[in-house]
């Protein structure tokens, strides 16, 4: 009988864990639907938008910032050794003024968004054993050459994390590094977090 029950555990433990794995989100329906849900809401608040650039920002940190792998960024862009000397106090700080720039920057692309249709293509290998994937994606407008983007995602727990955008081959994440890194061996972690909340303190532009 002891026998039986164990056999029965394992069951419902690796049905479980199928099911689990199942819920996953695929990245590219994630990228697709966080698309839409901004869209609608700068349609929504547009007016506002106008008004006052802050709840562009409000908007871009309650949808899209969940689906960014902040803390990852900021380690590489930090670079290895500033990241590991750094105290947790100057960890946080860099994270929090690193994802508000994120913020404004992504934002300041949107203030120019007039109703572009973006398409994300699927992912045709097997992802079920990967954590880090590739997305690509076409900013399309009638007139112009499309304008190529791939979204770079990890894995972390049950939710696929945007950790880097290539924008026509130039990598996000390598600007912002080639920016700080010189800059934080050169004059310290704390005078480039201070240059950065002041930056994040200026209007949008």
């Amino acid at each position: 009988m002891h026998h039986f029950k164990t056999i029965a555990f394992f069951i419902a433990f690796f049905y479980i864990m199928a099911a689990n794995a199942m819920a996953v989100e695929r990245p590219e329906v994630m990228l697709e639907r966080v698309t839409k849900q901004m869209l609608i809401a700068l349609k929504q608040n547009d007016d506002e938008i106008k008004r006052n650039h802050l709840k562009l920002v409000a908007i871009v940190d309650k949808i899209l910032v969940p689906h960014v792998e902040l803390n990852d960024m900021s380690k590489w862009v930090v670079g290895r050794n500033a990241w590991l000397t750094a105290s947790s106090v100057q960890k946080a700080r860099f994270e929090n003024e690193f994802k508000d720039l994120m913020i404004r920057t992504y934002s300041s692309s949107l203030k120019a968004y007039s109703n572009q249709e973006i398409v994300y293509y699927p992912i045709k290998e097997d992802i079920n054993d990967k954590k880090r994937v590739q997305v690509l994606s076409k900013i399309l407008e009638s007139g112009r050459a499309p304008i190529q983007v791939a979204y770079r995602l990890v894995l972390k727990g049950d939710d696929w994390k945007v950790y880097d955008i290539i924008i026509e081959g130039v990598s996000l994440l390598k600007g912002f590094k080639s920016q700080f890194e010189a800059d934080i061996q050169q004059q310290g972690i704390d005078v480039v977090i201070d240059k950065m909340k002041e930056h994040n303190t200026k209007p949008i532009s």
